[in-house]
Parts: structure tokens; C-alpha cells; sequence
């Protein structure tokens, strides 16, 4: 199964929500499970199985959080664990002592996922352990990036859209480093004091460009593809401005910059369209004409 199919996304969202039931100390059976999702009980059974040893059956059937986390876990915790649990491909190994390590790490605020899209890696495994005992230990690292080397104050890895990225402060300022780039990393016995305004830019930013001047975009989305923009949030901020008569979409878009929508503009051409800003509508206008041109 294709790991941004929408049986994927259905996964993640039944285990969220038998996650939520759990940390909120409810104790469902199977078979009422099987009967709100309207799935097999083997179904459910299997999803029980993905979440590990953090779930536990009792003697009458029913299952519960195990107590450490019960009543621990926020929402959108327990939506980026179902995520992560729903998919081997994402992490190194997705065993259940490397499943509840992960919840773990979840309690601590240490991971992000925003999309559907994941990476899998296998040769820097011991680098992303580093970096996340780093951030949970709010312990300064040096690394080399882009060949120039680098102290950070690591705030948070956050996965987007299949790439994994570190969220930490370079003299002051808040960036975004792609995991895959980062090598010779030393994690320092140096610790830092996150800053909670820099803390709270990550938890409400939703893409990994991280300035807090925006730029608002309207879209027109043709009726050939607005079900995708219905079924899910593809732009960073969407929202729905209006329906059209004709079964199209006139959406809004908060970015930070045009990296963070041109290329899928560029995916969906003809069918999507930049109503304003007109400089970004023309920008995209020219990007297509270059490339008529290369023809």
C-alpha cells in the first residue's frame, strides 16, 4: 500500500481515534471497535497489534492505554504517532520497543509530521537518535551543513511531506535543515533554554519555512481537482474562501515564500490558477513560458 494513499490516510485517522478513546481512559472491545469504524474486528485487531505494548487487553477482552501514558498525550500527539505507527517505511525499525521509545519521545514534543509522504533512511540512524535525544536534552549541537560548519540550538525534527528536518536556532534565528544534509554532528554537554515564543512559531507553523512575515495567495482551483483541496489542507494555511457554481474552489494560502507554492501550482497546471498576488500570478506565468520555450 502507497503510503500517501488514502487507505494510509484512513489508517492514521481510525488509529488516532482509538488512540484518543484510550488516553481519554475509555476501555472499548473489539467488537465495538469494529462496529463505530465500520471495519473487520481483524482489522481492529491489527491496529491494536501496530500500536505495540502501549496498549494492554484486560481479562474481560477490553483494552486500555497502559498507565504511563494515559491521559498524557494531546490530539495532535496522538495524531502524528498514529501516522508514524501506520508506516515501517518511516522510521529505522518500527518494532514495539522502537514504537513506545517513540511515544516517549512524543511526550517530550520532540517530533512533528506534517503530510502524508514519508523518507525512508538507513545509513544516518544513529544521527537521528543523536539529534533527538539533543532536543528532548535541549543540548547545543555543532554540525557541518551545506559544507559550512554550524552551532544550533535544536528545537525539533519535523517530518514534511516525506523529508525530515531539524527546526533549530542558528544565532538567534530560527531555520529549518534538511536531516540528509547534516554530517559530523556532535552533540555537546552545552545546554540551552528554548525560548517559548520560538517554541510556540514551530507547534503552530505548518510547512518548514519558519519567518513570521506572510504573504496571503488566492487560488482558483478547477472542478477537475477540487476534491483533492476539499478532502485535504495541500497549501500551507488553506482555506476555503468559496464554492463556485461550476463545482470549483477559490482557496487562500498564507506562505512565507514562493517555494512554498509554486511547485504545486506547476503540478496542477492548467487547472489551478493565482488570482493575487498579481507579481506571484505573473512569476508563475513566466516560469511556464520558460518552459514552453525549452520545448
Amino acid at each position: 500500500m502507497s503510503v500517501d494513499s488514502p487507505k494510509h490516510e484512513m489508517l492514521a485517522n481510525r488509529l488516532a481515534e482509538i488512540l484518543l478513546k484510550l488516553n481519554l481512559d475509555e476501555r472499548p472491545s473489539r467488537q465495538e471497535l469494529a462496529a463505530e469504524f465500520k471495519v473487520t474486528e481483524r482489522t481492529i485487531y491489527r491496529d491494536l497489534n501496530r500500536l505495540g505494548s502501549i496498549v494492554e487487553q484486560l481479562p474481560d477482552g477490553r483494552y486500555q492505554l497502559v498507565s504511563q501514558y494515559r491521559g498524557k498525550l494531546k490530539p495532535k500527539d496522538l495524531q502524528s504517532f498514529a501516522q508514524l505507527a501506520g508506516v515501517e517505511q518511516l522510521f529505522p525499525e518500527a518494532s514495539p520497543q522502537f514504537l513506545v521509545a517513540l511515544l516517549d519521545t512524543l511526550c517530550q514534543g520532540s517530533l512533528l509530521v506534517h503530510g502524508h509522504q514519508y523518507e525512508r533512511f538507513k545509513p544516518h540512524d544513529k544521527s537521528f537518535d543523536q539529534l533527538n535525544e539533543a532536543v528532548a536534552g535541549q543540548r547545543v549541537c555543532r554540525l557541518t551543513y551545506s559544507d559550512k560548519p554550524r552551532e544550533l540550538h535544536p528545537y525539533r525534527l519535523i517530518n514534511k511531506n516525506g523529508i525530515w528536518y531539524l527546526a533549530a536556532t542558528e544565532q538567534g534565528q530560527l531555520k529549518a535543515f534538511a536531516f540528509s544534509r547534516i554530517s559530523q554532528l556532535k552533540v555537546t554537554e552545552q545546554s540551552f533554554t528554548p525560548d517559548a515564543t520560538i517554541q510556540a512559531n514551530i507547534e503552530n507553523e505548518d510547512d518548514i519555512w519558519f519567518s513570521r512575515e506572510k504573504t496571503e495567495v488566492l487560488l482558483s482551483i478547477a472542478p477537475e481537482i477540487a476534491y483533492y483541496f476539499r478532502r485535504r489542507k495541500l497549501l500551507p494555511k488553506q482555506e476555503l474562501v468559496r464554492e463556485l457554481e461550476s463545482g470549483g474552489l477559490i482557496v487562500s494560502s498564507q506562505i512565507s515564500h514562493v517555494d512554498q507554492i509554486l511547485p504545486l501550482a506547476q503540478f496542477w497546471l492548467p487547472r489551478i490558477r493565482v488570482v493575487e498576488p498579481a507579481w506571484l500570478r505573473e512569476r508563475l506565468e513566466t516560469v511556464l513560458r520558460d518552459y514552453l520555450e525549452q520545448k
